[in-house]
Formats: structure tokens, sequence, C-alpha cells
């Protein structure tokens, strides 16, 4: 049943393929709004990884069911590619005129793409100038993504079988890009804490210029936790996320527990690395910090981070676009940072 009473048609979906988990949000645009129809999620499913087994069977009843159960009515998607499998990188470009430009794009990715291009799915951006305007001719970076035929040719497989029409594939990166930070133009870290993963992307002027991507994660956390306090995973989950508990009263209102300060070590490490090389690179330093993911709703992180970085640090809000039921907004506030690329993803087909 939908959030608001809608027929099926002109309904966006974005589907966020994760490790383990299957999010959904489905959007409806009226006049110049835009409304959340539905949305629905599922966590841990079997413990399996998704975007590495190959039974496209499962994967395809997977996605029938979480669509059922939550009564999405949607009959075409967007849908993630997974930021380990898509090969992203700036490329510097010389060409005398546009013209020439498809051809040196092609050249230059021969050179920096691990696969034969014959194998791989390009896609490409230029980088727009300081001052905002894109180049057409002389020197000029491009934002060059790859993506595996063969992972491509699986989704495909899925979703007919699924009988979902596959509007589109996008790296996460953009999708997140697109529901936090939306048409703002100024430098900004994006840091995605997902279960298994967390990416790092520096964005100027809607464009992921830098990006990183480390191991250590929202579950390392809670591994840590569980081992430390004799806790079983679930267990140490809901300890993590639970505003209130014993470790963060002692630490002060501003402080994060010990245990979690060592454990995240090396995402503040990296971020600083990433924050002090674009430092490095450009006279415009970055605006702020904008934190994702499930992760991101670890007690005080925002407020740790701003005193460790000396830099704005908040919650990225995907659902600040979007109109929706105000009873419904505490719930909302707490599952949107694990939404937001889904979200990012249903926002990709409104005009």
């Amino acid at each position: 049943m939908g959030l608001f009473s809608f027929g099926s048609d002109n309904l966006f979906l974005g589907i966020d393929i994760g490790d383990s988990s299957l999010k959904m949000v489905e959007l409806k645009k009226r006049g110049k709004k835009i409304y959340l129809s539905n949305y629905a999620f599922s966590e841990n499913v079997s413990e399996l990884n998704f975007n590495k087994i190959d039974d496209t069977d499962y994967l395809a009843s997977a996605i029938s069911k979480v669509v059922k159960e939550a009564g999405l009515q949607a009959r075409r998607a967007t849908v993630s590619l997974p930021t380990f499998a898509v090969f992203s990188s700036i490329i510097n470009i010389n060409v005398a005129n546009k013209k020439l430009l498809e051809k040196a794009v092609n050249d230059e990715a021969r050179k920096v793409i691990p696969l034969p291009l014959e194998e791989m799915i390009l896609d490409w951006k230029v980088v727009p100038e300081k001052n905002g305007k894109t180049p057409s001719s002389g020197n000029m970076q491009v934002f060059l993504t790859g993506s595996p035929k063969k992972l491509v040719k699986k989704y495909i497989e899925v979703f007919k079988k699924a009988n979902i029409a596959l509007s589109s594939l996008e790296t996460e990166t953009f999708s997140l890009v697109r529901a936090l930070v939306g048409d703002d133009k100024a430098p900004i870290l994006i840091v995605e804490i997902g279960a298994n993963t967390t990416d790092l992307s520096i964005v100027r002027e809607s464009i992921p210029v830098l990006n990183r991507s480390l191991s250590v994660c929202a579950s390392t956390i809670t591994k840590v936790l569980a081992e430390k306090l004799g806790m079983s995973f679930s267990q140490a989950e809901q300890f993590k996320l639970d505003l209130g508990f014993s470790l963060g009263e002692e630490s002060g209102s501003d402080v994060l527990p010990q245990i979690i300060i060592e454990t995240l070590e090396p995402i503040v490490t990296e971020m600083k690395y990433l924050m002090d090389f674009y430092h490095s690179q450009n006279e415009n330093k970055l605006e702020k910090v904008v934190l994702s993911g499930g992760g991101s709703l670890l007690l005080n992180l925002s407020d740790y981070l701003a005193k460790r970085l000396d830099i704005k640090v908040i919650i990225g809000d995907p659902w600040s676009r979007i109109n929706y039921p105000s009873e419904i907004k505490p719930v909302l506030m707490e599952v949107g940072p694990k939404l937001a690329v889904a979200i990012g993803l249903a926002m990709r087909e409104i005009g």
C-alpha cells in the first residue's frame, strides 16, 4: 500500500542492490513536486552477497518478493552498480576540437583500465572548469567510468526475470550526489559508511573528482563491539545504534566511546588524506563533509569528525526535496541514510 494514493503510471523506482540487502524507493512526480510513494528494504538476506553470486533466478526471486510484499507498483527501475565493480578515474585529455574528444577518451581509457575495452561499457563526462564552464577543446579533465559488460548483462537478465523493466544502471556515487548534493556546486566530501565498505568521494560541480574505498565499515564496528563486550552480532548492532547506551554517557555527550574511536581511525585517516590532497591541488577548499549510509547514524559521529578534521560535518538528508506525510518523519530520518542511494536512483528519471 503506497503512502499516497497514486496510480501505477508515472512512478519512478530506484533499487539499490547491496552486498546482502535490497533497498527500494518509489517516487511520484506531480506538477513540480516529488512525492514519496513507497519504500522497502530487506537486509541481511540469507547472509548472501548479492553482488557476487551468479544465480540470476535467486536474485530475481528476492527482488520480486520485496516488491510484492511492500506493494510497490512501478514496473520500471533505475538500479545501482556496485562501486567495487565499476572502474572510475579522472583522466587528462588534450584535444584540438570537440570532434576528436571521443577518440582521445578511448585512447586514454586503454591505458588506465585494466581490462580490454571490448569487455567494458564506457561512460564519461568532461569536468567543468573552476568558472563552471565546460571546455570543448584544449587541456581538460574527463571523469571516466567503465562497467564490465558481463555484469551489465547479468543485471539485464535478473530484472527481465523479475518482470521489471531496467530504465538505466548507475554507479552508487552519482546516485548519492543526486540525493545529497543536488545542484550545489561547492566541493564536498561524501562519506558513505555502508555495511561492508566505506566509500569516500570528493565531489565538485556534481562530479566525483577523488574516490577511495575502505574495508573498515559499519559491520567492522559491530564486530568489534560484539567481541569486546561479549555480545552477539545482532545485540551489538542494536547497542551501537542506541543513543542512550552507557559508554556514550560516560564519555560525554559529544565524544565517541574509545573502543569505537580506535575502530574508526582508518576512516578518519583516509578522510584527512583526501582533504589534504585536494587542498594541495585546488585553491577552493572543501565546504563540508556529508555522511551517509547506516554507519552515519552512529552516536555523536558527526560531532566527533567535525572536531577531529576542523570542518563542518552533517548527516545528509536525502528526503530534503521529497514530500511525505509529516507523521512518518521520525521513521524516515532514521532510515534515510540507508536509503540515500535508492532515493538518488529513483530521482534520476524524474525530469
